[in-house]
């Protein structure tokens, strides 16, 4: 079937609401003779008579009554689409994914101030790791990443944000990283695609450090319980310890493991104005 136009379904309400082809055409600034073509298009497409024809007159049928209420909505709908975008009111859907720190103590000072004064922009955010978040950006699944940086890539661009210190995290009775016994310990780690634990990793190698295992837990909260019963040791961001001192395990400086700076990061082509705004509200470019 063939699909339907929007001018078709203008002119059929303009003859519903003026009474007459002739009064349609002046409202449309058209000639009658194609009001009356579009008319009879409409009814083809649709199978059915519209109107009934009686001595020069167009008179509306129950079924061309019914059609005009659902018709009416379609073109005041898409008569205030044409003014759906203003200058001035920025709207439209960005998708954002961040790290896990980024979310938690990060964009909490920008996320509010922005959303206030952009009450037209959706924000759709989501917690990714590093690879994730960078594969995601390629793919054009997002319209920006927070997260490790900074990323050579020919199709993005980036600005810096904050830099997310890595502490080692350990049992309460550990007082320093010489009474970790390694060829004994467990690391408990995210998964592969996290930037820390790469930076870990890294670190333990560098220090000529090899633990007994390397599990995967994706959960800082399931990490930090093992970690505090004895199990094993990890790595996280210092900021997940801003709030308080910890009294259930013990945080550790671990000289040569590398701070991990963090960017906002975006593709080249899509560098929108809405885009933008955004990214000076969180990165002041004065900042970079």
């Amino acid at each position: 079937m063939e699909a339907l136009r929007l001018a078709q379904l203008q002119i059929f309400c303009a003859v519903m609401e003026e009474g007459s082809v002739v009064a349609a055409s002046r409202r449309m600034h058209c000639v009658a003779s194609n009001v009356t073509a579009r008319l009879k298009e409409l009814e083809q497409l649709l199978g059915q008579e519209l109107f009934a024809r009686e001595k020069g007159r167009l008179v509306p049928t129950p079924e061309g009554r019914l059609f005009y209420h659902e018709a009416r909505e379609v073109v005041e709908k898409a008569h205030n689409l044409a003014s759906f975008f203003q200058p001035d009111v920025p709207r439209g859907i960005l998708r954002i994914g961040a790290l896990d720190v980024a979310l938690a103590h990060f964009l909490p000072q920008y996320m509010p101030g922005f959303m206030a004064t952009h009450p037209d922009v959706e924000i759709r955010l989501l917690r990714r790791a590093s690879y994730t978040l960078e594969h995601m950006l390629e793919d054009q699944e997002l319209d920006l990443a927070i997260t490790d940086g900074p990323i050579a890539h020919p199709l993005l661009e980036s600005r810096f944000a904050f830099t997310e210190e890595l502490v080692l995290v350990a049992p309460p009775n550990i007082q320093n990283l010489h009474d970790i016994h390694w060829p004994g310990v467990t690391v408990f780690l995210f998964h592969t695609d996290c930037f820390y634990r790469s930076a870990f990793e890294r670190w333990m190698a560098e220090q000529e450090l090899t633990p007994r295992a390397i599990q995967t837990v994706e959960s800082y909260d399931v990490i930090r319980a093992c970690v505090r019963d004895g199990i094993g040791i990890s790595c996280f961001p210092k900021s997940i310890f801003a709030q308080q001192t910890p009294h259930d395990v013990r945080v550790l400086a671990a000289p040569g493991l590398r701070a991990a700076p963090v960017y906002c990061v975006w593709r080249r082509n899509g560098a929108k104005p809405l885009l933008h705004r955004f990214v000076n509200t969180i990165c002041p470019a004065e900042a970079y």
